[in-house]
């Protein structure tokens, strides 16, 4: 009851006859894809599965397309990781792309997230011979696996070396090379740092804490092995039960979702619509992207919006997101 999808396609689409108040663009015909990856999740049970994964996200809107034939259509995308190059070179980003550039009168409106507030993202300038920290805080011995990614120029070598929280070294990995942790026999930390990523030529480190690992600031040390630009971006993923972050001071910028990041998508921050000024929302994630370009391109309104509850034909309720302004921003598409 209450939940997330029915709220968004309120907003985009609905046609007011439940909560007294439709959406953007109420006569629209309306497609809602779950991209859950349970296959065996039915009814109620699919709901808080997963955000599936890139290929059924992307045969999801391959579906949507499809039945829409030659008419017009706008898909709404209120979902969104941190993890990713966020440079638009992802395979699921070039997926996105391709299907708006493979007919006209199609829009994929995407949220930007809700990250800004987070401290999710770092990032500083790694010079040859030196070495630059970077801190990981971990508040509780952790109940999921977390992860994170740092990205740098392919022109870079960085060896990682990762601490804990009394300093010693637990791995430490050359560029080009993986090394795990044991604990109790069972894969506790892997650290990946990994050369000529495929899509954009980059190099990425991906570390990785399995569930069980202790609480704590554990610093990741990067050392400038061969050094000619130096600067790198990370990102901590997206955790529901508890989100770790970086220490503080935070960098704010460059928190818009790992997806939102593509060059024919269309990104929607969020504003607060019940004050005159206007205020963007606390959280309403950033850009620009890592290449440079100025992602969102639009905020609407996504600050305690009011729109369909789900499980009752009546009733509404309140939700804020950068999943609210979205769908506010695919209805007025559905009406161009």
């Amino acid at each position: 009851p209450g939940t997330h999808g029915t709220h968004v396609m309120d907003i985009a689409g609905g046609n007011g006859r439940g909560t007294g108040v439709p959406g953007l663009a109420p006569e629209a015909d309306l497609i809602f894809v779950n991209i859950s990856h349970a296959n065996d999740a039915q009814g109620t049970s699919a709901v808080g599965k997963s955000f599936g994964d890139s290929v059924r996200l992307l045969e999801g809107l391959k579906y949507i397309f499809d039945k829409a034939g030659s008419r017009p259509a706008v898909i709404n995308v209120s979902l969104g990781t941190n993890g990713g190059p966020h440079d638009g070179t992802t395979l699921v980003e070039q997926g996105i792309d391709g299907l708006l550039k493979a007919q006209n009168n199609r829009a994929i409106v995407l949220a930007a997230a809700n990250s800004f507030d987070d401290g999710i993202h770092a990032t500083g300038n790694v010079v040859a011979g030196q070495h630059h920290d970077l801190s990981w805080e971990v508040l509780n011995t952790l109940s999921s696996d977390i992860e994170l990614e740092i990205w740098y120029s392919g022109s870079d070598r960085f060896k990682v070396d990762l601490l804990d929280p009394a300093g010693n070294v637990l791995v430490s990995v050359p560029p080009g090379s993986t090394q795990t942790l044991q604990a109790d026999g069972q894969l506790a930390v892997l650290v990946a740092n990994r050369l000529d990523d495929p899509n954009n030529h980059d190099n990425m480190i991906g570390v990785f804490f399995s569930e069980g690992m202790p609480g704590g600031t554990y610093t990741l040390r990067l050392h400038g092995v061969q050094v000619s630009n130096g600067l790198y971006h990370a990102w901590i993923e997206r955790d529901n039960s508890f989100q770790s972050r970086f220490a503080a001071p935070h960098d704010s910028s460059h928190t818009i979702g790992s997806i939102s990041c593509g060059h024919s998508s269309i990104v929607v921050g969020s504003y607060d619509g019940h004050k005159a000024s206007l205020p963007l929302s606390y959280f309403s994630s950033s850009g620009p992207t890592r290449d440079g370009r100025q992602k969102p391109e639009l905020s609407a309104p996504g600050h305690s919006v009011r729109a369909a509850k789900s499980s009752t034909k009546t009733e509404s309720r309140l939700m804020s997101g950068t999943s609210m302004a979205a769908p506010a921003v695919a209805g007025i598409i559905a009406l161009i």
